[in-house]
């Protein structure tokens, strides 16, 4: 278990710090916002086109300065969705070795296909980018992929919530961190559903139930940090009464 809860710490750190990374090096020019999620849920070209634009129609340079950010940040997202797939899987694991393997597997299998979704929408992204002429159908084919893993993305982060604020053998700080995580699968689900009716209210619930997530993530990495520090702090006093 203290090996497991050492993976599942390093993982979170380097996921944080790989989305550090990831907003650092993506800088739009403009005044747009929610560029990333217009390009993956804006069904058409206008879409898309609106989330390149810079300081205007006119500005060639600043839209070839957008798409080129834009590609950057879909390759390093592979490596993103490397750290978050395994992060899901850890905490599921660790949710179902402290007694709720039900609800663990569950979110292991939707975490597992929002990262294929993912890692399809980046490739149509990066496939859209390189044209010259962005059409409605490369527009269609991104968004389609992104409604998959947002959708599957939340139903993981419910399900692992549900496994960890269900079991009333853990701490009050596990219980809260899957209440967070649970919150984030119930805000995400509500927005993506959403997501015909009004693409505004999706991608603010969409940035809310990331933060939910995040505050779980923030939760848990405590958590484990206590946990760690409890035992070592025992293992020293059990080789103490050994050696007497």
């Amino acid at each position: 278990m203290r090996k497991t809860e050492k993976y599942i710490t390093i993982l979170i750190l380097t996921l944080s710090t790989w989305s550090v990374i990831m907003m650092a090096t993506t800088r739009f020019q403009g005044s747009q916002s929610n560029r990333i999620l217009l390009v993956e849920l804006g069904s058409d070209a206008a879409a898309l086109n609106q989330a390149v634009q810079a300081e205007g129609n006119t500005d060639r340079e600043g839209v070839a300065h957008n798409v080129a950010v834009l590609m950057r940040h879909a390759r390093l997202d592979f490596i993103f969705i490397v750290l978050y797939w395994a992060t899901v899987l850890g905490l599921g694991y660790l949710a179902g070795c402290l007694g709720k393997p039900f609800f663990a597997a569950w979110s292991a299998v939707f975490i597992s296909v929002a990262a294929v979704a993912d890692i399809l929408e980046n490739t149509a992204i990066l496939s859209a980018m390189r044209e010259r002429v962005i059409t409605d159908a490369l527009a269609v084919d991104i968004a389609e992929y992104s409604q998959w893993k947002w959708a599957f993305f939340f139903l993981a982060c419910g399900f692992l919530g549900l496994a960890m604020a269900l079991n009333r053998h853990v701490s009050e700080m596990r219980r809260m961190a899957g209440r967070a995580f649970l919150a984030a699968g119930v805000v995400g689900i509500i927005g993506i559903s959403r997501y015909r009716v009004s693409l505004t209210f999706t991608i603010t619930m969409i940035n809310v139930g990331v933060l939910l997530f995040s505050i779980g993530l923030l939760l848990t990495l405590w958590k484990l940090y206590q946990s760690m520090k409890e035992l070592d702090e025992l293992h020293p006093a059990a080789e103490t009464r050994v050696h007497a």
